[in-house]
């Protein structure tokens, strides 16, 4: 790795047991005046940090640093042995869906409906907003171009993260990611969030040029060109697939050393890489309680001692999944074997076509496991258990009434996940269903995670 790519941590990593007394007793101080803030914030929006704190020059955030930076970037994250004053954090996840049949319209209402649902869900108290990167995936997702979406929401809400989950590194220049999103951070006055992935499957990356046994290796050095490029007056690299010439990248980023950078996780060794690397995993909590959980603490034990791949070590974890709430438990359960089923006959017809005319030889390691699903998606479809069983299996979906989503998000918030971000706007359902679950996760299950923010506080200050 590059010296300019290194991480401060890489290099002056501190352990807790060797902090002296005088230094403990100023982060304790710090951490203590941090948590007041955050408190009487009520966690109603993004953890901004108060101007003192957001300098990288500042002493007593320097301080701060024990054996992971205590302020790292827009989240306050708790240093070993001390205690988070974070509430879960909820937020939206988006595929933008267009199921059939389409009129001249179809498009445009789901755009300008998201919009609204965003606008309204910022007002519910919701922190942040992802959007997927997905190209040639009629119905399933029309969000080809998730940069110009947050630019959009940028200028209609004030305080959620802006999220991209994830931008696909073989279709794109990493320069022109790192221009695009640093304008971005600059637009929403810092509050970008970058995931960088790979896409799953050849049909989204053969059209660009893109092929499987590269695409591992030019995402490593994505990851440090990007935050080489937000940081640096004049940058160059040399590596396999970028060769840069030293440039001044324009404009930077507002964010400090820069914006956060995520990896989708879904496999263990995806896991353990993401972890080691110290950036923040982006994982499906759909697919189990028990998966969920192995997957997460291989990340988390990885990450205790990080070989940071950025400037910055991220240890948080964000889960998608399905979610839909309604008064009724009954009522959104049976609704939701409408929504689950179309969901699942989507990914089946996902499956049935993105590796053909791939030849099978040529598929990297790596890429057995998504190779390896697509394969069996046909011959699995007369074993495989019915939508209501995993929406009765409770550990997969965001379903219910707001006492039955308040249990899921908090199954999750045991096992060390950050934060839950529903995908409500999901083929079938209407409009005005995703009104109604974010109303209600407004009038109930954001404060419910509030309040218990601010007992657990309280009771660690006593």
């Amino acid at each position: 790795m590059p010296s300019s790519s290194r991480s401060v941590l890489a290099t002056s990593r501190v352990r807790p047991t060797a902090v002296s007394t005088s230094r403990k007793a100023l982060v304790a101080m710090a951490w203590r005046l941090l948590c007041l803030y955050r408190v009487k914030g009520c966690c109603s929006g993004p953890a901004r940090l108060p101007a003192p704190f957001q300098s990288p020059g500042n002493s007593t955030a320097a301080a701060a640093k024990v054996s992971i930076e205590l302020l790292q970037c827009h989240k306050i994250i708790a240093a070993p042995g001390t205690q988070e004053c974070n509430s879960m954090d909820l937020g939206l996840f988006y595929q933008i869906q267009v199921p059939k049949p389409w009129d001249d319209r179809s498009e445009t209402r789901k755009f300008q409906e998201m919009m609204e649902q965003v606008c309204f869900a910022e007002e519910m108290g919701m922190t942040s907003v992802w959007f997927v990167e997905h190209h040639f995936r009629s119905e399933w997702s029309h969000s080809s171009a998730p940069d110009i979406t947050l630019a959009a929401l940028s200028q209609r809400t004030t305080n959620m993260r802006l999220g991209i989950a994830v931008v696909l590194a073989p279709l794109h220049h990493p320069l022109h990611v790192a221009s695009r999103m640093a304008t971005l951070d600059v637009l929403s006055g810092g509050r970008v969030d970058l995931g960088i992935g790979r896409s799953g499957y050849p049909y989204q990356m053969m059209p660009y040029g893109a092929d499987l046994p590269d695409v591992s290796e030019m995402v490593e050095e994505y990851l440090q060109i990007i935050p080489g490029a937000w940081t640096e007056e004049m940058f160059s690299f040399q590596g396999k697939h970028y060769d840069i010439p030293a440039r001044e990248v324009i404009p930077k980023p507002v964010q400090k050393p820069h914006p956060p950078i995520w990896q989708a996780v879904s496999q263990e060794f995806t896991a353990e890489k993401v972890g080691r690397q110290g950036l923040g995993c982006l994982a499906q909590t759909s697919v189990g309680l028990e998966r969920a959980e192995g997957l997460i603490q291989i990340y988390r034990d990885a990450i205790k001692n990080p070989e940071p791949a950025t400037k910055v070590v991220f240890p948080r974890v964000a889960g998608n999944t399905v979610g839909l709430c309604m008064e009724n438990r009954q009522k959104a359960f049976a609704r939701a074997e409408t929504i689950i089923d179309w969901y699942r006959e989507q990914q089946r017809i996902r499956d049935s076509y993105v590796w053909q005319g791939y030849d099978p030889a040529r598929v990297p390691e790596d890429y057995q496991w998504h190779y390896q699903r697509a394969v069996r998606a046909d011959t699995a479809r007369a074993d495989e258990v019915s939508s209501r069983s995993l929406i009765d299996d409770g550990g997969r979906f965001c379903i219910g009434n707001p006492d039955d989503c308040i249990k899921y998000i908090e199954d999750y918030e045991r096992m060390g996940v950050d934060e839950i971000m529903p995908l409500f706007q999901v083929g079938p359902v209407t409009h005005e269903e995703v009104m109604e679950s974010l109303r209600l996760f407004g009038k109930y299950i954001i404060p419910h995670f509030k309040d218990k923010a601010r007992k657990e506080s309280l009771a660690a200050d006593n």
